[in-house]
């Protein structure tokens, strides 16, 4: 298995981040020659995939470029939004009116107007807790401007793609250090700095967009913003393959990644905190146990369980756990879930988070810690 995949992606000329893949950063997403890899060995064309923990979308679009249908799920809406930009074909005319709001905002740097910034400061409108800490006011003010300008655009498709294209230079015109460090640092970012990165951005988006709008087919993808625990409106034995990697328990706090970024767009990033299973915010700022994670687990796979088909296979990306020094083994409490449900383990494949392809912060990782492909059949 671990062999196959790695000559699919010798194959792509060793690239992981192909067409729409890096419309966005994300953390710890995998690659998606893994979801790539089981998609075109269990299933064919016009088949049903189930993605319960969507991320940024990566299943769905090898779904898309494979003539497979699917199904994604995530508590996060930025998830949810870069997912549906990602794999939304657009239409010439919808890529035309991009470049036209790209050239309107290039005129708007050209002119470098001296009032700019004093004219549009009424347009800062959003307003949340330690704004004027992570933002300058300049920077504060170009974010405004961009983002009431995608909100006049008439068309649903052409304002998911601008908004993620806003979303993804939120943290890099902050004063925030890094995407995994929550840390203020003083960037002093120059009048007009941002609606250039948003421009650079935006042309390399476009021309990604266009290429996978070639490229993929016209399947059929529904993506919503909810909890995987229960998903009633998926009729039962309805799919024919899941391919998912749950949180690693107490590694990562995915509300934390991306709060500037669903701040701007209007997200309440509480009510993401609250509901995101295995955070380190539950397991190490709350001090809650293992259990409380198993539990949500159990529920999500006991959903998977359900709608997956007799005799189709639910593969599970997950990796090792520690909570306050005791080391949890993820492919031991995944089994036994799974057992619990009837579904068997067939195969499986494991790897130290040390020489995993994904990139975790490293204090995370430790030499007990694997990554584990696990594949299950119903």
């Amino acid at each position: 298995m671990k062999k196959d995949i790695e000559r699919l992606k010798v194959e792509n000329n060793g690239k992981t981040n192909y067409l729409t893949h890096n419309f966005h950063t994300y953390p710890a997403k995998y690659i998606p020659q893994i979801p790539r890899y089981f998609i075109e060995k269990y299933t064919n064309e016009g088949d049903w995939i189930y993605e319960p923990f969507l991320g940024c979308g990566t299943t769905l679009v090898e779904c898309k470029l494979l003539n497979r249908n699917g199904i994604g799920i995530d508590s996060n809406p930025i998830a949810t939004l870069v997912s549906n930009s990602k794999t939304r074909n657009l239409s010439s005319k919808e890529i035309i009116v991009i470049q036209n709001f790209i050239e309107e905002i290039e005129s708007v740097i050209s002119k470098r107007d001296k009032k700019f910034h004093t004219i549009h400061s009424s347009l800062n409108v959003t307003e949340f807790d330690n704004k004027d800490h992570w933002f300058q006011e300049n920077v504060q003010i170009e974010i405004s401007f961009l983002k009431i300008s995608i909100k006049k655009i008439n068309n649903d498709s052409v304002q998911v793609f601008l908004n993620v294209c806003l979303s993804s230079i939120i943290v890099e015109v902050s004063n925030q250090e890094s995407d995994t460090r929550y840390a203020s640092k003083n960037k002093d970012i120059q009048n007009f700095k941002t609606l250039e990165v948003f421009v650079k951005k935006c042309k390399m988006m476009i021309d990604r967009i266009s290429q996978y709008s070639e490229l993929s087919s016209d399947s059929t993808v529904k993506i919503y913003t909810q909890s995987s625990e229960s998903v009633p409106f998926i009729k039962n034995e309805s799919i024919d393959l899941v391919v998912t990697s749950p949180p690693y328990a107490n590694t990562y706090d995915y509300y934390l990644y991306h709060k500037s970024r669903m701040n701007w767009l209007d997200y309440d990033f509480k009510s993401v905190q609250q509901v995101e299973i295995g955070s380190r915010d539950k397991h190490s700022s709350k001090k809650l146990e293992i259990d409380n994670f198993l539990t949500s687990l159990d529920r999500c796979f006991g959903e998977v369980c359900r709608v997956l088909k007799k005799g189709k296979y639910a593969v599970i990306v997950i990796g090792d756990s520690v909570i306050r020094g005791e080391f949890y083994n993820a492919m031991d409490f995944t089994e036994r879930i799974f057992n619990k449900y009837n579904l068997k383990l067939v195969d499986s494949s494991s790897t130290n988070l040390k020489e995993t392809t994904r990139m975790f912060n490293p204090k995370f990782t430790n030499s007990l810690k694997s990554e584990h492909i696990l594949i299950f059949k119903k």
